[in-house]
């Protein structure tokens, strides 16, 4: 790559920290389609594996004051992992294309559904499985796109937590698809010695900026946090639709 495609790449590893730290997710968003337009999809997604376990690691451990009980995480890891080995699979044989409508159409639904107000009624013997179906279809479309932020966001939103418990929760859960991503890419080739290479390169602005993002983060009270997080479900939907149509 020229000197040029690594000072965009830095740029947007760097925006990407900016947003993760302060709303919980977004870096796979902004890095991974601005690192595509340089190398190989499943490079890109496998380059983030690396920035995206070192990440959670700092977001755990700066909210673990915050920690949220997750009374059935032993099925959440298990539905996660299965998923990011499904997910893994899809990336190294089928088109995005497909994935991409299923986040598109998801996280469309959720926007709308804000929107006017109104919700779905899930039986109560769903709605208790609720958690495991989530999890299991975002550990596919991490493990196969390199972002599950679509699918988790409107999720873990629409459960009203503070900021602080948001964030921890979803660190929890990326932390699980990061750790599985790393064994299944690994497992299918996708991870190799070069491409771990450079996803520790990856590391360097994340290091610089994701420090500085949970700290402007103090700042922000609920209000404004829930306004930022829909903001960029906003634009994370104008962005997959730009993907599929653009």
């Amino acid at each position: 790559m020229t000197p040029d495609s690594l000072l965009i790449m830095f740029i947007a590893l760097a925006a990407g920290s900016l947003v993760k730290g302060i709303s919980g997710l977004g870096l796979p968003l902004v890095a991974i389609p601005v690192m595509a337009g340089f190398m190989e999809v499943d490079r890109a997604v496998a380059i983030m594996v690396i920035p995206g376990i070192l990440i959670n690691v700092y977001l755990l451990w700066t909210y673990r004051n915050h920690a949220v009980n997750f009374a059935s995480l032993p099925l959440m890891i298990c539905v996660g992992v299965v998923g990011i080995i499904i997910g893994a699979w899809i990336l190294s044989r089928t088109p995005e294309v497909y994935l991409l409508s299923f986040m598109g159409l998801w996280l469309g639904g959720y926007l709308i559904s804000m929107l006017f107000k109104t919700g779905i009624k899930i039986p109560d013997r769903v709605m208790k499985h609720t958690p495991a179906i989530v999890v299991g279809f975002a550990g596919i479309v991490q493990g196969s796109i390199g972002t599950a932020g679509p699918v988790l966001a409107p999720y873990v939103h629409s459960l009203n937590l503070k900021h602080p418990q948001f964030l921890f929760v979803v660190s929890v859960l990326f932390q699980i698809f990061a750790i599985a991503q790393l064994f299944a890419f690994t497992w299918f080739g996708l991870l190799n010695v070069e491409r771990a290479y450079q996803s520790m390169l990856a590391c360097i602005p994340i290091v610089i900026f994701l420090p500085l993002a949970v700290w402007l983060a103090k700042f922000i009270s609920h209000k404004a946090f829930n306004v930022i997080v829909v903001a960029l479900l906003i634009v994370i939907e104008a962005r997959l639709l730009w993907r599929l149509f653009g």
